[in-house]
């Protein structure tokens, strides 16, 4: 075991004797600075953002010890020193991030341990960077025994040990603190709450007790995590991410500490003010929907109600909470609305004045003179007189301008639109961009401006006939690409837990076989169609074939009753590009043979331990949840089967029943 007390206590001394930098409320994002459609250079970050994590060091040829940095091709290294030299001028902080998926760092010697210090302090001084933040992932965890206040394998202690003579050499050159921050996964964390998180749970433990005196902020990455305990164990029940409930619970668990299970130790806390809530902006299925990370922080800091079921240990929460981290930047640059995790952050952590654009009314292709669009105030009031001339309405349709503004009250303001579009959308229009000058406020000295927030829709699509995936009116990080590998029109590119919504015109009640124009990766995937939230019907699709190819079709049969719906399509696993979905009057005369007989019973509901499935045909039967995965399957069936589903948790289920003639069924379900 190496001898560490001599870095420890200095370690202890800086941190005490030099104040930390990081701005205070503190907002980190992950700059992505890897060449790509999602570049964004650094002098065009949003200017909120205060503290940046580039991402990530390099290995330098390989080994997994020595470490360099290159930037992005577009730079030369002194314009990318002017640039970080520019955002710390502001008052920003620029870190370099070391780790992530690909790079794995692991230290196996004294000898790897001190390439690995001389390289970071190299590349510190070389590019200017404030500090250092700890991303490991992956192999670089796999430790072969963990233990929180004395960790049994080497390696790890090397980790310790060569962060802490990182900062203790920048200490001793420039006479300052690097700065330290850390983004865990939550299994290196809170998964040692859990005995089956894994194998390495609770690897990331060791580092932050050892280090904490000195780590600026610890930003737990509440994403890519799946459920996981919080501090009532599992007599609490597991919280899923995505929610209030996962914030609160998650973020807790990192300030009061806890015993972990089995034997890996206690984990003593940390103060809240070097804690971040660390979330996606908008790009994935695990990210927080904007209300709900407000409600959860404004708990967290003792300003609002109890947004869920997890109650805080502490009464009044933690309000010196350090602020909030994003992957990425860029990612939140591009979200609906662009910059809407950072617009969230400020509304927390910020007395800054801000807008949001708000739809008065639909709005739909060719249809749009006289409609407005509506602007909310916050933190501040509309000047007596608006002025046109001081607002900007940019990616408003060809043929559409503004009319007039219309001062409702002192937070609320309309634009009058004048004209209809001179052809049809290609898409939908969800980036509309509005600014106006800082004279439209009695507060601000500075422009406010908001992109997205509106949407200006397609006409609806006519049932019977072709839905084209352009035609959404909403959607959940499923994303629109054009001229996909030579096909000229665009495509629905969406994953795992992602859906697309559109508005439909049904014209004559009944069934309708539903034909699927898609690319699909090899193996195995299943969809949902809902009707104004209620399921219709599940697909499961496979292909042989390459995804970049709109080759398969697939189809199943729905029942839609006449008039204006909202469909939903819903990915419930695995992941598809979609050109179009063509609705036709079913082939079977709309006789749906299972529920023209009433011939299925589901009984007794609820039920707790056994439920009876009772058919009139022979039909396949599966239990889903209702986000369309399934939880039970029998590989046999009978006129009346019984399922036991006693292992299933308390809640809503959804039986499908299908019989030979692809005729379906579904019944709600409740386990009691």
């Amino acid at each position: 075991m190496i001898k560490n007390s001599l870095f420890s206590l200095l370690a202890l001394f800086i941190s005490f004797s030099a104040i930390s930098q990081l701005p205070n409320p503190a907002i980190v994002g992950y700059w992505e600075s890897w060449n790509g459609s999602n570049f964004v250079e650094l002098k065009n970050i949003d200017s909120r953002y205060n503290v940046i994590h580039i991402a990530f060091a390099e290995l330098k040829t390989g080994k997994d010890y020595d470490i360099e940095y290159t930037p992005p091709a577009k730079y030369t290294e002194e314009e990318f020193k002017s640039e970080v030299a520019a955002l710390q001028a502001e008052g920003k902080k620029v870190i370099i991030s070391i780790g992530g998926q690909n790079d794995h760092v692991m230290l196996d010697s004294i000898a790897e341990k001190d390439t690995f210090v001389s390289s970071m302090n190299a590349l510190v001084d070389y590019w200017g960077f404030d500090g250092i933040d700890i991303d490991l992932e992956g192999s670089s965890l796999q430790f072969s025994e963990i233990n929180i206040q004395l960790p049994g394998d080497e390696r790890q202690q090397l980790m310790i040990t060569a962060i802490q003579e990182i900062m203790a050499n920048h200490y001793t050159t420039h006479g300052k603190k690097l700065l330290l921050t850390m983004a865990p996964e939550t299994i290196y964390v809170q998964g040692a709450l859990s005995q089956w998180a894994g194998s390495f749970r609770g690897a990331y433990l060791p580092m932050i007790e050892a280090l904490k005196d000195s780590i600026d902020m610890l930003n737990v990455q509440l994403y890519n995590s799946g459920s996981m305990y919080g501090l009532d164990g599992q007599a609490g029940g597991a919280f899923n991410q995505g929610s209030a409930d996962f914030v609160v619970a998650m973020t807790e668990a990192v300030i009061l500490g806890f015993e972990s299970t089995g034997t890996i130790g206690t984990y003593n806390g940390i103060s809240a003010a070097k804690v971040g809530v660390g979330l996606p902006g908008c790009h994935s299925s695990d990210a927080v929907p904007h209300k709900d990370i407000e409600a959860a922080i404004a708990y967290l800091t003792g300003k609002g109600p109890q947004p869920g079921s997890y109650t805080l240990k502490t009464p009044g929460g933690y309000p010196d909470l350090l602020g909030m981290m994003t992957w990425s930047i860029n990612s939140d640059r591009k979200c609906s609305p662009s910059y809407g995790f950072i617009d969230t952050w400020g509304k927390i952590f910020t007395d800054s004045s801000y807008v949001e654009i708000d739809n008065n009314g639909d709005i739909y292709e060719q249809l749009e003179n006289g409609k407005l669009l509506q602007i909310n105030l916050f933190k501040d009031t509309y000047a007596t007189h608006l002025d046109t001339a001081s607002w900007t309405i940019e990616n408003l349709p060809d043929g559409v301008t503004v009319d007039s503004l219309i001062r409702v009250n002192d937070t609320t303001a309309q634009v009058v639109l004048k004209g209809n579009a001179l052809a049809k959308y290609p898409s939908a229009i969800f980036n509309v961009k509005i600014t106006a000058d800082s004279t439209q406020f009695t507060k601000s000295n500075l422009p406010l401006w908001r992109g997205n927030g509106t949407i200006l829709k397609k006409t609806r699509t006519v049932i019977p006939g072709i839905l084209e995936c352009e035609d959404l009116s909403a959607a959940k990080n499923a994303y629109l690409v054009s001229n996909f590998f030579g096909n000229t029109s665009m495509v629905l590119r969406f994953n795992s837990n992602y859906y697309s919504e559109y508005e439909i015109d049904v014209a004559e009640s009944g069934k309708y076989d539903v034909i699927f124009k898609v690319g699909l990766q090899e193996g195995s995937h299943s969809s949902t169609i809902k009707i104004d939230g209620i399921t219709k019907g599940i697909q499961n699709m496979s292909s042989p074939t390459s995804w970049k190819s709109l080759d398969t079709t697939t189809s199943y049969t729905v029942s839609l009753d006449s008039g204006f719906h909202v469909l939903t399509l819903l990915m419930n696993s695995g992941w598809m590009n979609i050109d179009w979905m063509d609705f036709k009057k079913a082939t079977s005369n709309g006789i749906n043979s299972l529920e023209a007989q009433h011939s299925v019973l589901v009984y007794p509901n609820p039920a707790n331990q056994v439920v009876n499935v009772k058919t009139q045909e022979l039909s396949q039967i599966k239990i889903l949840d209702l986000s369309g995965k399934t939880v039970q399957q029998p590989t046999s069936f009978s006129l009346e089967h019984r399922a036991d589903i006693t292992s299933l948790k308390k809640g809503m289920y959804l039986v499908h029943i299908q019989n030979e003639n692809g005729d379906v069924v579904v019944r709600k379900l409740v386990k009691r």
